[in-house]
């Protein structure tokens, strides 16, 4: 079958993932979605020549997209009929704050990214009701902070399918650690992993914070967990580079994601917010979507769990039954102080006015800092 695939933004993560897809082996027709025509259609023009340059050739095209404009996004879904958008479209990249200065970027960095939610939030929100007025019946991929924007929108009742990147880029981390430690394979060794996007910041910042995860790992289906030390392959130090190069990491990730959903056959792999849960887990994909299998030594409430006093760490202290969220003190302050934005709780309804109040006094900060000129 030839997959429909709807990327919705073609900023750094959107344009990354055009590029891998193009160059896939999944048999798929290619639709990239954005509000800037002339930049949208070189986009698509350089990835169909790269990957012709590389042997492949693939079914690219672009179209005018614009989420602030529900009628005629519902109407361009409509006309595409795809089996998958991805989302990857936010009021803001969220590796901007990090340009900022120090000690400026380390006091944003240690509020928690939940600072930045309204930014990220927004869009995935827009987008989702677009879909219910279009009676999509697709699978949907959000990129924007998963781990907690999906729990949001599924709390009002916007569930999307999964998210991507996030713990399956950890898992994959230990994974190929830990294959390298038993001198196996990669394809022999297995991992089990939960755990929230707070916890990036221990596998590959090497933060200290005692964010809570379930770990196991496996050879042929023999438990190692111990033998290897996950624990320690976890937090181990990994020198990455910062920023937008890391779109390749997530990228790469959305590929094989995507790739298993679009087949008959599941495929266990890990994703953040299947199904609207806080956090991420393993999973098994397919064409009918995401599961939450079953753990050995885990109980999926438990699972739930481990994410939802993860939260904390990236800012946020709750997440209520309606989706509104309460922040942390800490990123009340850093907000407050440094932005003169201030929101100690965020509710649905609202969120498109504190993501544009959120973006307008942080523009302006930065731009005392010398950026956004």
């Amino acid at each position: 079958m030839n997959l429909r695939i709807l990327i919705i933004g073609l900023g750094g993560l959107g344009s990354v993932l055009l590029e891998l897809l193009a160059r896939s082996s999944l048999s798929c027709r290619l639709v990239v979605g954005s509000r800037n025509r002339l930049h949208g259609i070189a986009s698509c023009n350089l990835a169909k020549l790269g990957a012709q340059a590389q042997g492949y050739d693939p079914d690219i095209e672009f179209t005018r997209l614009d989420l602030d404009d529900p009628q005629a996004t519902a109407k361009t879904i409509q006309g595409i009929s795809p089996d998958i958008i991805v989302c990857t479209a936010t009021r803001q990249s969220w590796w901007i704050p990090q340009q900022l200065p120090d000690p400026q970027s380390s006091r944003f960095k240690s509020a928690g990214f939940g600072l930045w939610l309204p930014l990220h939030l927004s869009l995935p929100i827009a987008l989702m009701r677009i879909l219910h007025s279009a009676d999509y019946r697709g699978l949907t991929l959000i990129a924007p902070f998963p781990d907690v924007v999906n729990c949001i929108l599924d709390r009002m009742g916007l569930s999307p399918t999964c998210g991507i990147g996030n713990v399956d880029e950890i898992a994959t981390k230990v994974r190929g650690l830990a294959a390298a430690k038993l001198a196996a394979p990669i394809d022999e060794v297995t991992v089990s992993l939960v755990g929230h996007h707070a916890l990036e910041k221990t596998a590959f910042d090497g933060s200290p914070e005692p964010v809570p995860y379930f770990l196991r790992v496996d050879r042929n289906g023999r438990d190692v967990t111990k033998e290897v030390k996950a624990a320690e392959l976890l937090m181990e130090p990994l020198n990455l580079p910062k920023g937008p190069p890391t779109h390749f990491l997530t990228a790469g990730s959305a590929v094989r994601l995507i790739t298993a959903l679009g087949s008959d056959r599941s495929v266990r792999l890990h994703a953040p917010g299947p199904n609207g849960l806080p956090g991420g887990y393993p999973v098994l994909a397919s064409r009918s979507g995401v599961t939450v299998p079953e753990l050995d030594g885990l109980s999926l409430p438990d699972a739930i769990d481990v994410n939802e006093q993860s939260h904390k760490f990236d800012g946020i202290e709750r997440i209520e039954k309606d989706g509104s969220v309460v922040f942390t003190e800490n990123v009340i302050s850093v907000a407050r102080d440094e932005l003169g934005f201030n929101c100690s709780r965020l509710e649905p309804h609202e969120v498109e006015t504190r993501a544009q109040e959120l973006l307008s006094k942080f523009q302006a900060y930065a731009k005392g800092y010398g950026m956004m000129s």
